[in-house]
């Protein structure tokens, strides 16, 4: 199939506003310990965390998403953690929109905004700013959107890996609020989502950012996965997703899209075991690491520093200060630990 603009050439260069020193920015992938580092690193530094996780937004998902737990919330002040309604869509556009609104605030108070999480879409869209949006037929995007609602996700997911396979390949889940995107866009434009990213006009300034990123050795991580999962289990998952249900939020929810609900969701109904719902939530767990891992190695930029998370907390958080706001070092692709 072709469509107008297929070939964009190489991704154009964006000018970074010189002033604001850069934030410090902690990614990694699930399970790899970014929520106590990025507490400790804030309160050294007297900062705020502004969430970048598209999962923890949501409310009554705390268990299932790992999301901050009560003691960490009361020690730092978090942004972007339990705010939205379930049924809500939050994508990297939504979240950028939101984020430089909460690092104005953080800043304008005398305090630090440090980036904390694993979407690495959504850090994205702060550093590289996402497209501005181009205008969509309000009329025919609700029509639209009634349809791609009522139609089987699997096929629509299909559609997507044909009509945008450029997405798909970078999407680390194709969940039902992802293809709904990515079809309205390629649908009311004519126009692939992967073009509208590469070549849309930046809706923002770029916002400056220091990456530092925790890894882990594969066996360690797969391992750290499967004792948090089972925790979960044992902390009441079933009874959040029992809520969320009851509630009204079925499988085409945005949240519930979210790592492990539909397995933990078909273990309530019976049909699997709890037995089989840790394997499938460890298996797609595991999977969803792997794309964030590769995502992760290939998509920064050099003077990313690698940091091996399997280091304790504290020796973490006080590597970051170190570099971030000493010398600022000279950046590295090797992981600090193996050094």
């Amino acid at each position: 199939m072709s469509w107008p603009g297929d070939s964009v050439g190489p991704e154009p260069a964006i000018p970074i506003a010189p002033g604001r020193p850069p934030l410090i920015a902690l990614l990694g992938p699930t399970a790899t310990g970014k929520t106590e580092v990025g507490v400790r690193i804030a309160e050294q530094i007297g900062g705020e965390i502004v969430s970048m996780d598209s999962r923890q937004a949501y409310r009554g998902m705390e268990i299932g998403t790992a999301a901050p737990s009560a003691e960490q919330l009361a020690r730092v002040r978090h942004h972007g953690v339990g705010f939205l309604e379930p049924g809500e869509r939050y994508g990297a556009g939504r979240f950028a929109r939101l984020a430089r609104v909460w690092i104005e605030e953080i800043e304008a108070r005398g305090r630090d905004p440090v980036l904390v999480g694993g979407t690495g879409f959504f850090y994205r869209a702060l550093v590289r700013p996402i497209f501005r949006e181009p205008p969509l037929d309000a009329d025919r995007r609700r029509l639209l959107g009634a349809w791609l609602a009522a139609a089987d996700q699997e096929r629509l997911a299909d559609w997507v890996r044909v009509l945008d396979p450029t997405l798909a390949a970078r999407l680390p889940v194709l969940d039902p609020q992802r293809v709904q995107r990515a079809l309205e866009v390629a649908f009311l434009t004519g126009r692939r989502l992967s073009w509208w990213q590469v070549q849309g006009t930046p809706e923002a300034e770029p916002i400056r950012a220091r990456a530092f990123v925790l890894e882990l050795d594969a066996d360690l991580h797969r391992d750290r996965i499967g004792g948090r999962a089972e925790r979960m289990l044992d902390d009441g998952w079933e009874d959040e997703v029992r809520a969320l249900r009851a509630a009204g939020h079925g499988p085409d929810s945005p949240a519930l899209g979210a790592l492990g609900y539909s397995a933990v969701a078909d273990w309530l109904e019976g049909r699997i075991s709890r037995a089989d719902a840790l394997a499938c939530i460890l298996r797609d767990t595991w999977g969803y690491a792997r794309r964030q891992r590769t995502w992760l190695r290939h998509q920064l930029p050099a003077d990313t520093v690698r940091l091996d998370a399997a280091e304790p907390v504290d020796r973490l958080a006080d590597r970051v200060l170190e570099l971030a706001l000493g010398s600022g070092g000279s950046g590295t692709n090797e992981i600090e630990g193996e050094r």
